[in-house]
């Protein structure tokens, strides 16, 4: 993803997945995940996602989860109880998705959480990130 250059994020690799963590302005949070979505690295998410949440007031995600082909029912309660805490400070959470799966979970987790927007295609994942990164570097 040339917007966010693999070595500039932080990455975490479980037994069942990869997972890459940027902050590219402020507000802004970014996961990539790649493979099984395991407890332990919905853990690294959710950590992330809270500190963001308490530096900056307030968060907008996008989840690059193209490459996740599922996550354990563990790790998606994990992150659909986190969504349901931080509420009004989600902004509006983005996910990319290829996986019938990983969308349905995501379905799910939309209940709880306002602004949820699936992306099937790249193109439109990255414009509205762009955008995001635009509209947050001119009000910082």
């Amino acid at each position: 993803m040339e917007l966010l250059p693999v070595d500039k994020a932080e990455t975490t690799t479980t037994a069942r997945a990869t997972v890459r963590l940027w902050r590219p302005v402020r507000r802004v949070f970014v996961t990539q995940v790649t493979g099984c979505l395991d407890e332990q690295g919905a853990k690294v998410i959710e950590a992330m996602a809270r500190r963001v949440v308490a530096e900056e007031g307030g968060i907008s995600g996008f989840h690059d989860w193209e490459e996740m082909t599922d996550y354990e029912s563990p790790a998606r309660a994990q992150l659909t109880e986190m969504a349901r805490d931080l509420g009004k400070a989600n902004d509006v959470a983005h996910f990319l998705v290829r996986s019938k799966l990983v969308g349905l979970g995501i379905q799910a987790a939309s209940v709880v959480m306002a602004g949820v927007r699936v992306h099937h295609t790249r193109a439109g994942f990255e414009a509205a990130l762009r955008e995001c990164i635009q509209q947050r570097s001119r009000t910082a």
